[in-house]
C-alpha cells in the first residue's frame, strides 16, 4: 500500500496536510516503529497503526487492579472478622494485632491499586507485606497447630500470589508514566 492509497482511505488528498491524530508533539514519539496493519473498509484499504511497545505492559496495570480487588475482599476480611481469621489459621495473637497487620495493610494498599494501579510503589509494599505474610505462615506451620494444614494451604497461595505481585511490580517499574 503507498502513502497515496493511505490517505485517500483516510478521505484526504496525497499532498494535503496530514491530520494531526494525536495531541502529542512528534519528538515524544520515541517508542519505537510503529507496526502498521491494513484493514479492508468498504473498496478502500486503511492502515492502522500501533504502538507496540507501549501495549506490551498493557496486561500489568489490568493484573494490579485485580490484585487490588482481591486485597480488597482480603483487607475487609481481616479488618471486620479477624476472629475468623484467626480460627481459619490457628493464630494466636489477638484481634487487633491481625486487624492492623493484615485487615489494615491489605485495605490501604488494594484501595490504593484500584484507585491507580500504575503505582509500582504500592506493588512493591504488596511484595514486603507478602513477605512478612509467608514469615507469619511459616511459623504457624508447626505440630502443635491444630490449624496447620489451613495455614500451608495459606502459605502456598500467598506464595502464588507473591510471585504475581512481584511480576507485576517490576513491569509496572518499569513503565514510563505520562509518557516521558
Amino acid at each position: 500500500m503507498t502513502a497515496a492509497d493511505t490517505y485517500s482511505a483516510r478521505g484526504t488528498a496525497p499532498g494535503a496536510a496530514r491530520p494531526e491524530t494525536s495531541s502529542r508533539p512528534a519528538e515524544r514519539r520515541s517508542f519505537g516503529a510503529p507496526s502498521p496493519m491494513t484493514l479492508p473498509i468498504g473498496q478502500h484499504r486503511a492502515s492502522l497503526f500501533a504502538d507496540r511497545v507501549r501495549a506490551k505492559p498493557a496486561v500489568s496495570p489490568q493484573l494490579s487492579y485485580m490484585i487490588g480487588q482481591t486485597a480488597i475482599g482480603l483487607g475487609f476480611w481481616g479488618l471486620l472478622f479477624p476472629n475468623s481469621v484467626k480460627r481459619t489459621l490457628g493464630v494466636e495473637s489477638s484481634a487487633p494485632v491481625v486487624q492492623a497487620l493484615f485487615g489494615a495493610r491489605e485495605l490501604w494498599t488494594g484501595f490504593t491499586l484500584a484507585g491507580d494501579p500504575t503505582k509500582s510503589e504500592m506493588l512493591w509494599a504488596r511484595v514486603a507485606g507478602d513477605l512478612c505474610d509467608i514469615a507469619v505462615l511459616a511459623s504457624l506451620d508447626k505440630p502443635e497447630n491444630p490449624k496447620r494444614g489451613n495455614a500451608k494451604a495459606a502459605l502456598g497461595l500467598v506464595l502464588a500470589v507473591t510471585a504475581l505481585d512481584l511480576v507485576t511490580a517490576v513491569r509496572m517499574s518499569t513503565v514510563k508514566r505520562n509518557c516521558e
